[in-house]
């Protein structure tokens, strides 16, 4: 009886983050080591990570980030229990400490998390618009 083939998906993470990490991410999938990659869409080389996927042809999906950097969603710029007073997510052990100290509101969390998808969607589209536009 033959075995059924397995597929093994290995995703390069934060894809967008910086530079540096971008280079490697690529390099990575063109000797075979990574399938995908996921777009860290609030990291500051997300544009030229966008440009670098669409490139080399790199399958590309969405990181969630509820800890690192500033929200995408407009609606997520404003006070919150996620979000220190300059505006950036707390980070993940400041979300630890807010959460031993009973400072999160689960109701943002949840709220927050549904928003950020819908702010990752709309903000990868932009970068692939104007990934488009300049190719």
């Amino acid at each position: 009886m033959p075995q059924p083939r397995l597929m093994l998906v290995i995703t390069g993470d934060d894809f967008g983050y910086c530079p540096r990490r971008n280079q490697g991410i690529v390099d990575c999938f063109l000797a075979g080591g990574i399938s995908n990659v996921s777009l860290l869409v609030n990291g500051s080389a997300a544009k030229e990570a966008a440009d670098l996927a669409k490139r080399y042809q790199i399958p590309i999906g969405l990181h969630a980030n509820l800890s690192e950097g500033t929200p995408v969603g407009q609606n997520l710029q404003q006070a919150s229990t996620l979000i220190n007073p300059q505006g950036f997510f707390l980070g993940k052990v400041g979300i630890r400490q807010a959460l031993e100290r009973g400072q999160l509101s689960m109701t943002q969390v949840h709220f927050f998390r549904g928003s950020e998808c819908r702010g990752l969607i709309y903000q990868a589209c932009l970068h692939t618009k104007r990934s488009r536009k300049t190719a």
